[in-house]
């Protein structure tokens, strides 16, 4: 009788270790396969965007993320993945697509060592800035604008933290080679405020 629950203790034990391993899977799985496992509407529309976004990495496209975008084109991904709620987002697709991401990427992350990816260190001008306060304000708040750039190139786990009063290092693991070039552009782009004209029937 106790040989009799010992086995069943361990068969128990082994189908949560099993469970477990799906739910936080301990390295990175593939994002393709992610998103077809976690969408909630598996209709024709949902089974194609997957077929394309296999297709396209099976023709050179850069990164998985990057196929995804391409196959999506402009379906409304909320509805096949309701428990994102992306209805305040700018871009919603691309935040689903951010936090899908992050999921495949397991729970075990790999630095640049060991990862490969590339990092920048970024230096801001200062000069124009009245004092500390203001120095620390407009350094946060180039963060975010670097963090929201940083969002369209999939990278799962981006670090972008500020280094001394003047300088961001951002750290893009798993950065493919073709994108750290696009990648450096969008990092060092300025960020600018345009205002037009607009007539008072554009509506119509």
């Amino acid at each position: 009788m106790k040989q009799n629950n010992l086995n069943w203790f361990i068969v128990v034990v082994c189908v949560v270790a099993w469970a477990l391993y799906q739910i936080n899977p301990p390295t990175a799985q593939s994002l393709i396969s992610t998103f077809a496992a976690k969408g909630q509407k598996q209709d024709d529309n949902f089974k194609a965007i997957v077929s394309l976004a296999k297709t396209y990495e099976a023709t050179g496209t850069n990164s998985e993320f990057a196929a995804l975008q391409l196959a999506v084109g402009t379906n409304d991904l909320q509805k096949y993945f309701p428990t994102y709620n992306a209805s305040n987002q700018v871009r919603p697709n691309l935040y689903i697509l951010n936090r899908l991401q992050r999921e495949a990427s397991g729970r075990i992350k790999l630095g640049l060592d060991l990862q490969g990816g590339t990092a920048f260190v970024l230096q801001m001008d200062t000069s124009k800035l009245a004092d500390t306060n203001e120095t620390a304000a407009a350094l946060s708040q180039a963060i975010e604008v670097l963090r929201k750039r940083v969002d369209r190139f999939g990278v799962a786990e981006p670090v972008i933290q500020s280094e001394g009063n003047d300088r961001i290092r951002v750290q893009l693991p798993g950065l493919s080679q073709a994108d750290k070039e696009s990648a450096k552009e969008q990092l060092q782009k300025s960020a600018y405020l345009e205002f037009r004209m607009v007539h008072d029937n554009s509506d119509q």
